[in-house]
């Protein structure tokens, strides 16, 4: 059974994933491969956080992780974590979450990895939506002579891939809302921090920024990977929030982002975005963009109920987190959420609809559009 801290991954990463220990075939070694994946979220971006494991006769080689934009893809850390245990990648199987790319970007093509090693099989959970793949590394490989299985776990894989497919198909980041607790405690912070891990980016409102005067420091438990940037932005149209707000203040000397429409004072160690007006002050369509183009591919807004709403009105939030007090928990068609949307277009985002409770801390409601 997982513990406390790794149900909060879970819903952050929009899991809980298949067990492992439960399925059998090519679905265990698709569920390791997935599970090994989420170390890579919150890092790998504007990278997919994929997952790679190596395995024969029912033994597992080993594995990887895409962990930096850049840096060597999963299926290359796992043929090298083989070797590195004695173990010869030939003849074995490949489990990926993602379609192996083909191309020369940053790194080599890992077709071409795997086609070295002598991969027999290569099992693929979903497939790449980059045009410059696109089915092309499955087709590379089956031209080569190497068995591909496409499809396992795929729902999985591609809820867990989603913030990829749309940040590679819209331009636009995967954006998930928390909901501010009335009454904020360790277990809401706890959790908070756990979400914001997940994000490249932070946002918030004025208001939030004046009642609560957050520091949104990192969820990463220093010292945080040299590479891991979380953005950190208040959204202040009319440059009213006083200077003093610990939001302001640099963390790991990178300094906070203002959302304005105005020409304001300048604040040290702050830089000023002008995403244009738009419906509840800001153009936040404009500002994801932006965001997306600074390479956040998730982005985590932190805040009330009017934030919620204008952000729902717009079609914006593709996933939701927030704290209920003790009680029944309503139908998904009840929820005061859907009505700010004008429409029932959110959905939990596990098995069965029903709405997910994290163990033993406060009741948390987490859900997905659909």
């Amino acid at each position: 059974m997982e513990g406390q801290g790794d149900l909060i991954w879970s819903a952050a990463t929009g899991g809980p994933w298949p067990d492992p220990g439960l399925a059998g075939g090519d679905a265990r070694f698709m569920a390791l491969a997935l599970r090994a994946a989420t170390a890579g979220v919150g890092l790998s971006s504007p990278n997919p956080p994929v997952g790679c494991v190596l395995e024969r006769d029912g033994r597992v080689l080993g594995t990887g992780v895409h962990l930096q934009a850049g840096g060597p893809h999963a299926e290359v850390l796992a043929l090298a974590d083989a070797l590195d245990r004695g173990e010869s990648p030939a003849g074995a199987t490949a489990y990926v979450t993602l379609e192996p790319c083909c191309h020369q970007g940053r790194t080599p093509p890992c077709t071409a990895a795997l086609l070295r090693a002598g991969v027999a099989r290569v099992v693929v959970g979903v497939r790449d939506p980059n045009p410059r793949v696109a089915g092309g590394g499955i087709a590379a490989l089956r031209g080569r002579g190497v068995a591909v299985t496409e499809g396992v776990l795929g729902g999985a894989c591609a809820a867990f891939h989603a913030p990829f497919f749309k940040f590679m198909t819209r331009g636009l980041p995967w954006v998930t809302f928390l909901l501010a607790p009335r009454e904020p405690g360790p277990a809401s912070r706890r959790i908070g921090l756990a979400l914001r891990r997940c994000a490249d980016a932070v946002v918030i409102g004025r208001r939030t920024a004046e009642v609560h005067d957050p520091d949104l420091q990192d969820g990463w438990p220093a010292p945080a990977p040299p590479h891991r940037v979380l953005r950190r932005v208040v959204l202040d149209p009319e440059a009213r929030l006083d200077p003093f707000r610990r939001a302001w203040r640099p963390l790991e000397g990178q300094p906070s982002l203002r959302a304005t429409l105005e020409v304001a004072q300048v604040l040290r160690g702050v830089e000023d975005l002008r995403p244009g007006p738009g419906p509840g002050g800001l153009c936040l369509d404009a500002l994801l963009r932006g965001l997306a183009a600074r390479g956040a591919g998730r982005v985590l807004f932190e805040g009330g109920e009017e934030l919620a709403r204008t952000l729902m009105a717009q079609g914006l939030v593709d996933e939701f987190h927030r704290f209920r007090p003790p009680g029944p928990l309503e139908p998904p068609y009840r929820d005061p959420l859907l009505r700010w949307a004008g429409r029932p277009r959110l959905r939990v985002a596990i098995p069965g609809g029903n709405w997910e409770i994290l163990g033993q801390y406060p009741q948390l409601q987490a859900g997905r559009v659909s």
